[in-house]
């Protein structure tokens, strides 16, 4: 069923297009803005007004050495707003402050043995009062909490595909408690989406409208970006790069195949294969893996070496479903791996990608580091506030009847 529209609605999709513009392009004049937007000037003129008591732009004069009064020009204010991204799993908790810039302004570690809501949810209480208070910002600038935890997402309720690290967390409905809790929006998504999201915001993401994010991490998984917008799926649970078959009748998986990805290229897999020792939910021992990688441990150079093969086979797959401009990979984990995977990769196999002269390469590493997750979940609520979304220019069912 098609739904129309209103002017209010309309007004809320052009203010959200001068803010993305100045984002991506600024500083810019009010000209400028308006040539970039199709918008009339006095719309753009409007909307900037709008935006002043928020303190969401910066104005300042441009440098020039011809005569006559320069032009205005406006820049995105990084102190104009600011969100939240939390993270957790059976280890650890992190809670991080983002402004609009996307520079953290304050962050906090806490170990975590049982993360259980009883648990975590005082812990994140507590961790996003004090960095308010440390950082001094005011809470009408803040514009909300993102969310990522070890599990997928569908409908808006946790939930996994085999056993889950953090099974107390199914079905919990996070965002109603959180919200309660902490008094502001809250938007709960995976660690690939949420990290995707904040390679398009503040990555390697941003020269890019279409890309695919691979997430690696103790698991494997995907974020699917298109028109600059994510791609979630019918029910959330889009980009499962983990589970696709990579070997038929392989390693057998915890969602009950065989031969899945994930069973070949992840941390989890990595210690395994440094081990000896079969794949569990017990936690495994980041430390030690990462200190084997830097002394290049045979049997870690031999899993780069296998693991590279699958993904290069994978990575053909993904630019033929999606033909994405690029596909991105990163996670939480260090450059030395994401650099051996790269370059074992290389050259990539022939797709529809190969077709394109790409001068940024078809594969790219992350600029997010090794705070992929939680920096991705801040990203949330900055993306959900600033980015132009035809869907609100739609009318609810509830409205109008």
């Amino acid at each position: 069923m098609l739904f129309g529209t209103n002017l209010d609605r309309t007004q809320r999709f052009n203010r959200r297009v001068v803010l993305e513009t100045i984002r991506l392009n600024g500083p810019l004049s009010r000209a400028e803005v308006a040539r970039l937007t199709g918008l009339s000037a006095q719309t753009v003129t409007n909307i900037i007004d709008q935006f002043k008591p928020d303190g969401l732009l910066i104005e300042k004069a441009r440098k020039t050495g011809g005569r006559g009064q320069p032009p205005i020009d406006l820049v995105i204010n990084p102190s104009g707003a600011f969100s939240f991204g939390i993270s957790f799993d059976h280890r650890r908790l992190v809670v991080v402050l983002l402004n609009l810039g996307g520079e953290v302004q304050a962050e906090i570690e806490l170990p975590v043995t049982h993360p259980t809501p009883a648990v975590v949810l005082p812990l994140i209480e507590a961790a996003v009062n004090e960095l308010i208070n440390k950082a001094k910002v005011p809470r009408e600038r803040i514009w909300g909490a993102g969310v990522v935890m070890p599990v997928l997402v569908s409908e808006g309720n946790p939930t996994v595909l085999g056993p889950s690290s953090v099974p107390d967390w199914l079905d919990f409905p996070v965002v109603e408690n959180l919200k309660q809790r902490l008094n502001m929006p809250i938007f709960l998504d995976n660690d690939a989406t949420a990290g995707a999201l904040g390679e398009l915001l503040f990555g390697a993401g941003r020269q890019f409208s279409d890309f695919f994010y691979i997430y690696l991490g103790v698991g494997l998984g995907g974020g699917i970006i298109i028109s600059s917008h994510p791609y979630r799926g019918a029910f959330g649970m889009s980009g499962e790069l983990g589970h696709i078959i990579s070997v038929p009748n392989g390693r057998l998986c915890s969602c009950g195949n065989r031969g899945c990805l994930e069973r070949y290229v992840s941390l989890s897999a990595a210690f395994a294969d440094l081990t000896g020792e079969p794949e569990s939910l017990k936690s495994i021992d980041l430390d030690r893996l990462y200190k084997a990688f830097e002394d290049e441990e045979p049997k870690l150079v031999a899993w780069l070496d296998e693991a590279a093969d699958h993904l290069r086979n994978a990575l053909v797959t993904i630019e033929n479903l999606f033909d994405p401009q690029v596909v991105i990979l990163g996670g939480p984990v260090p450059d030395s791996i994401l650099d051996g995977l790269i370059a074992r990769i290389k050259p990539s196999l022939i797709s529809v990608s190969s077709q394109h002269n790409n001068a940024s390469g078809r594969l790219l590493k992350s600029e997010s580091g090794l705070d992929t997750r939680v920096l991705g979940a801040a990203s949330l609520a900055i993306f959900d506030s600033m980015t132009p979304d035809f869907s609100v220019l739609k009318k609810e069912r509830a409205e109008g009847g």
